[in-house]
């Protein structure tokens, strides 16, 4: 088959195409997938430049590495199940699927993976094979975010800093069909209309000078109870500054520091949280999945596509320039269609 391979940290370059590799074979628990669309995440950009958390992950020696060199990236992707390991209970060969996590250096950017059994899910018919591949890091991380973490209510008012993107796109859809009054933000008036289709009741753009006071007056002055940011090193003292009292802010995305007032934390007791979806329990992986296929049983979750970067592999270093140059004004997900 043929495969993305990453040998060194650096830059897009190092996203090698390689072919007759061998075709990776399941084992217990796992599942061989043929990738039908691969989704883009910035995670992989992070990893592949050699940074996580903010720190650098490879020594010399390799030891605080999160990934073995050589190794093929990407997590998200839909497809086809070719082949299922022992003790595969419910899938078979055949089904239509989509997963969020790969198995050990066989990622998603291949034409075939391995993924854990119990990280494949049933993809509905009526989602494409792309959207499909959108599902895994955006959705899963919002209903992280708002069920696990804000553990939020209906009727409560939440705050989406930076909507437009994949993950701020999928917080919309879930909170408003969980009855949540949404407010979203995007920069250009193409991810304004998409954040609003996707549940906003209100959509204001962060660039414009007066954004706190607009923030402010979208709730009447009262804040917001819950806000999920999406760039938590640029508006984290904003968000305290719009929060509720014992208001909740969930810090999805950030590329540096902040530094903040702590005054406006104790003051009103905000709560400040942070999500890292690859620390969920077993359970509440299986709590999320259910919650998902139910919203996509009720017509609820449209995932939205950005760009298709379609036909050969060898492209996977253009759609990590495009996920990286492209973050602020972003509408929806980036897929590589091997």
């Amino acid at each position: 088959m043929r495969a993305i391979r990453v040998s060194k940290a650096g830059g897009p370059d190092v996203l090698q195409l390689e072919g007759n590799l061998p075709v990776p074979i399941p084992g217990d628990n796992q599942v061989q997938v043929q990738v039908k669309a691969v989704g883009i995440n910035p995670v992989e950009v992070y990893v592949r430049n050699g940074k996580w958390m903010g720190k650098m992950i490879y020594d010399d020696d390799d030891t605080r590495s999160v990934q073995n060199f050589p190794y093929t990236p990407g997590s998200d992707a839909a497809g086809i199940i070719t082949a299922v390991g022992a003790d595969v209970k419910n899938l078979q060969v055949g089904d239509r699927v989509y997963t969020c996590t790969s198995v050990g250096s066989s990622g998603s950017y291949a034409e075939y993976m391995l993924a854990p059994a119990d990280r494949v899910f049933h993809l509905p018919e009526q989602l494409s094979f792309s959207q499909g591949a959108a599902l895994g890091i955006p959705y899963f991380t919002a209903l992280r975010s708002l069920k696990h973490k804000a553990h939020v209510q209906a009727g409560q008012s939440v705050l989406v800093h930076g909507a437009s993107g994949g993950v701020g796109l999928a917080t919309c859809q879930i909170a408003k069909y969980w009855g949540l009054d949404v407010v979203g933000t995007a920069s250009t008036d193409a991810g304004a209309e998409l954040v609003r289709a996707a549940g906003a009741r209100l959509v204001l753009n962060h660039k414009d000078k007066n954004h706190k006071q607009n923030l402010l007056d979208a709730t009447g002055g009262k804040g917001f109870d819950v806000i999920m940011e999406m760039f938590g090193d640029l508006n984290l003292q904003l968000d305290l500054d719009v929060s509720a009292v014992k208001g909740h802010i969930v810090l999805i995305g950030g590329r540096g520091k902040s530094v903040i007032d702590p005054w406006a934390i104790m003051g009103r007791e905000v709560k400040v949280d942070g999500v890292l979806r690859s620390l969920a329990t077993d359970a509440e992986w299986a709590e999320m999945a259910a919650d998902l296929a139910q919203a996509m049983k009720d017509g609820a979750i449209n995932p939205i596509i950005d760009a298709e970067f379609i036909l050969p592999l060898e492209k996977a270093p253009e759609a990590h320039k495009a996920i990286m140059e492209h973050v602020s004004g972003s509408k929806g997900k980036i897929v590589l269609i091997p």
